[in-house]
């Protein structure tokens, strides 16, 4: 296990840059001057114990007042962009919301923290029986029926248990990382690239685990992010297929991608069985010398951005489609069921108007 604390002397891009896949995120009220006095501590001793051998990420910074008394404002701006950057690429945030107002413990930043990121998939929540001001939160989360813990130990062990789950398959195309040209022409939701990327890891390993097959059907992006970006995102083997993109610049991708270290399979094109059917992942669903016929064959594809979801034997992976997230083999098996009963409407050609 792998303790990951606040540099000051780095900036927050370049001390998070890469390699923070298989990560906890504990994020909660941190103390303001009896440092001894942090719940992570005690986090660190259980995860230690569950035989976790991944990366925890405290935001405790013993440093912080300090550095606000000296660069004011900015100490508070490097320290929030640290934090955000972690917990886009952590695989997993547990709020520890452990609020004693008389402890120095009043969780003003985790109230906000926690609005942005609870009812989000990898995201624990919980409280003890003590701490105080809470009923907000617990009332929220009863609503939404998100589990939350009154127990840390308890909690730590759901959170390792399910980074630890059995291998499953995920699926996701057209990612396009940092390209400027595909946020503007597909109108994605993002205040820059910058953000568009940290939503996109953050979707992602939060959704897959280092035990889990990733298929991507095409143009992941640009190159010069690539190995930043692939070095932090979980996977046991990630199926890269070549999109348009990816072919016109192949032997600098297989270059980026050679020095990783890691399971990655480049190809044209991918097939595998799962349950009596035969999937293929290909990256344009019109450019292929065959049509495999529906219901013992599904074809998934990228390249159209979701702009028409369905074939009648496939649909389409694309991030802009799945809410910028991997979709899991339970879902796609849940459309390969569901092309059965979508009528002629879903697919006709062109819309036309009855009744006038």
């Amino acid at each position: 296990m792998k303790i990951i604390k606040v540099n000051p002397e780095l900036a927050p891009q370049e001390q998070l840059a890469c390699g923070l896949n298989n990560s906890i995120f504990l994020a909660g009220p941190c103390p303001r001057e009896d440092y001894s006095n942090d719940w992570r501590n005690e986090a660190f001793d259980i995860l230690e114990r569950l035989g976790f051998d991944g990366n925890v990420i405290t935001p405790t910074n013993d440093r912080f007042q300090e550095l606000r008394d000296k660069y004011g404002k900015e100490s508070l701006r490097v320290q929030t962009e640290w934090e955000t950057i972690a917990m886009h690429k952590a695989s997993a945030i547990v709020f520890w919301v452990d609020r004693h107002i008389d402890r120095g413990f009043p969780a003003f930043t985790t109230n906000i923290e926690f609005g942005d990121w609870y009812n989000k998939p990898g995201v624990f929540c919980g409280f003890p029986d003590d701490a105080e001001k809470n009923d907000y939160l617990k009332v929220r989360l009863e609503q939404e029926k998100i589990p939350y813990w009154t127990d840390l130990e308890e909690m730590l062990t759901a959170v390792v248990s399910r980074l630890n789950r059995a291998t499953t398959k995920f699926f996701i195309s057209d990612t396009h990382f940092s390209q400027q040209r595909t946020l503007e022409l597909s109108r994605r939701p993002f205040v820059d690239t910058n953000f568009m990327d940290l939503t996109m890891i953050s979707n992602w390993n939060k959704s897959v685990t280092m035990n889990d097959d990733v298929y991507h059907a095409g143009d992941f992006g640009d190159i010069s992010t690539m190995r930043d970006i692939v070095s932090c995102l979980n996977f046991k083997t990630l199926y890269f297929v070549l999109g348009n993109y990816d072919r016109e610049i192949m032997s600098e991708v297989e270059k980026e991608l050679s020095y990783m270290g890691r399971d990655i399979v480049l190809s044209s094109a991918e097939q595998f069985k799962q349950n009596g059917r035969t999937y293929y992942v290909v990256h344009e669903p019109d450019e292929g010398t065959m049509t495999p016929e529906y219901p013992d064959n599904i074809v998934l594809y990228g390249h159209i951005h979701g702009r028409a979801f369905a074939k009648k034997n496939g649909f389409d992976l694309a991030a802009d489609y799945h809410n910028f997230t991997p979709i899991s083999m339970e879902q796609v098996e849940w459309f390969a069921n569901a092309i059965q009963y979508w009528d002629h409407n879903v697919f006709c050609e062109k819309a036309s108007v009855y009744g006038l």
